[in-house]
């Protein structure tokens, strides 16, 4: 029914930049990519200094696979006008999975405090491209990791200053905990003498197993359904270094 609508829409208004914006936005939906950003590129090219002509080409470059082409489009909008936060998480997700991973980092960490979007510019749990998630996700344990994992810490501690969910901030915690303790595990050391501490435990591994143990029984009180309350507590009690009480 709504094709039959728009078709007969482009047959009366054939030059209505309205009418080609919705055939974008139809072939996006159905998954004719193609044909999409050839309609966002004719709204584009009579709007060339609009932003939502740029966003929408830069996602339907995305998708096709054009990075290059993705990352540049996002980057204009971003770069024009910050307001569009969107066009951040765009441009940090191309540059991750262009392999550049410092690139996206400081993109997200480009969006400003005042944006309502600053918690989730560093805890984007939708597009893996988080400023916290970015540093440390995917990454070896023999990778020099130590000056991202005190950064991820850092991030970490000023989302909770800044008022971040307590699951969030404990699942962010895990994550971060967790690749430092794989890290320490792999016989990894850095070279920052001043660092001896993640997330309030002492960096090695007795310190991170306290550490995740902590953030798993906490995230255990706060889960709503049993089974899920159950599977923490046993990450928990996996986690729990031994000792002799």
């Amino acid at each position: 029914m709504a094709a039959r609508a728009l078709a007969e829409l482009e047959a009366k208004y054939p030059d209505d930049w309205r009418v080609v914006w919705a055939r974008g936005i139809a072939s996006l939906a159905t998954g004719d990519d193609e044909i999409a950003a050839l309609s966002f590129d004719a709204v584009y090219d009579a709007f060339p200094g609009e932003p939502a002509p740029k966003l929408a080409l830069a996602l339907c470059a995305e998708i096709l696979g054009q990075l290059d082409n993705a990352a540049e489009y996002y980057r204009l909008v971003w770069i024009t006008d910050p307001g569009f936060v969107s066009a951040a998480f765009g441009l940090a997700r191309v540059q991750l999975a262009s392999g550049d991973r410092a690139a996206a980092v400081r993109t997200l960490e480009s969006v400003p405090e005042s944006s309502i979007h600053y918690t989730a510019a560093r805890v984007d749990t939708a597009a893996r491209a988080a400023a916290v998630r970015a540093r440390l996700r995917d990454r070896s344990p023999q990778e020099e990791l130590l000056a991202d994992l005190g950064a991820a810490s850092d991030q970490v501690e000023a989302l909770r200053r800044f008022g971040l969910d307590p699951e969030r901030q404990e699942r962010l915690a895990t994550e971060v905990l967790g690749s430092a303790l794989d890290w320490v595990l792999s016989g990894s050391r850095g070279a920052d003498p001043g660092r001896s501490s993640l997330l309030g435990s002492q960096l090695d591994e007795r310190g991170l197993r306290f550490g995740l143990e902590r953030s798993y029984r906490v995230l255990a009180r706060l889960a709503q359904r049993g089974e899920e309350r159950i599977e923490l507590v046993e990450r928990a009690n996996r986690f729990r270094p031994r000792t002799w009480v």
